[in-house]
């Protein structure tokens, strides 16, 4: 492992996203803390393992000490923290997601209070972890490094009317963007950045989970880079699109006024090559 003062904790380390911002860190310089509520044993080269719950707030506070004794204080967090529900059948894969269904199609009151409470239960989890960045981001030896604290987002919280599959986890979401908006203006005079970093499909609505989100982690890997390594705080709320080769960037401005379901122009995304 990197003998680096720079320190990732990714919390909700899974095989997608949390795979693929952990080797882009790893392949530049970090120590990679991958938190999961299994962790799996690593070898002297590899990823640090700890045992996170999203969905508990002690957890979230003993594995933070766990990563900081074991690596040192914390210069980036990545929160990628999902609780799995039931599982999305398409043909030839099998896909565990991350948010309560309700068992009636449509009905969101069909919707059990104890599923509604385990999803908000990770937005309130996602300020608990905020808290505990805060130590590590204001510590000496993070001096002139990135100091940067990324939640794995969606459009959810911007849409006035969820669909009822998504309606849990838009609550969800839009606890922990609520969040974002508001530290990525408290701490900025402390160089401290925040973001909600959502990929959308190319009109900029929700990407299709199958042929999009699936194979997603490399993208997630280049722009969450890029997010941690911006001089100062950039548009909280950040949208992007998978690419093979080149990364566009949706920012709140190109969205005001339209409807997510709009044909957006790609000539009026934020182009950045990769």
């Amino acid at each position: 492992m990197s003998s680096s003062s720079l320190v990732a904790f990714i919390i909700g380390s899974g095989t997608n996203v949390g795979a693929g911002v952990a080797a882009t860190l790893k392949e530049n310089g970090y120590k990679v803390a991958v938190g999961n509520r299994n962790p799996t044993e690593a070898t002297d080269d590899d990823y640090f393992p700890v045992q996170v719950d999203a969905a508990n707030k002690e957890s979230i506070f003993a594995a933070f000490d766990t990563v900081t004794k074991a690596l040192g204080p914390v210069n980036v967090v990545i929160f990628n923290g999902a609780c799995p529900f039931y599982v999305f059948s398409h043909p030839g894969i099998s896909i565990v997601m991350a948010f309560a269904y309700p068992p009636k199609a449509n009905d969101i009151l069909s919707l059990p209070v104890e599923d509604l409470s385990k999803a908000t239960n990770i937005g309130v989890n996602a300020f608990a972890a905020a808290q505990a960045a805060l130590p590590g981001f204001r510590d000496p030896i993070h001096k002139g490094h990135p100091k940067t604290f990324i939640v794995t987002g969606n459009v959810l919280p911007f849409l006035d009317v969820v669909p009822a599959s998504y309606w849990a986890l838009g609550v969800q979401k839009t606890i922990i963007s609520r969040l974002i908006a508001n530290a990525s203006q408290a701490y900025e005079a402390e160089g401290f950045q925040f973001y909600f970093a959502s990929m959308v499909s190319t009109e900029g609505g929700l990407p299709n989970i199958a042929e999009e989100f699936r194979a997603s982690g490399p993208t997630h890997g280049k722009v969450y880079w890029e997010l941690i390594n911006n001089e100062k705080q950039e548009d909280w709320d950040c949208r992007f699109v998978k690419f093979d080769a080149d990364q566009f960037y949706l920012t709140a401005d190109v969205f005001l006024g339209l409807q997510l379901t709009a044909n957006v122009p790609l000539q009026r995304l934020h182009r950045v090559m990769i």
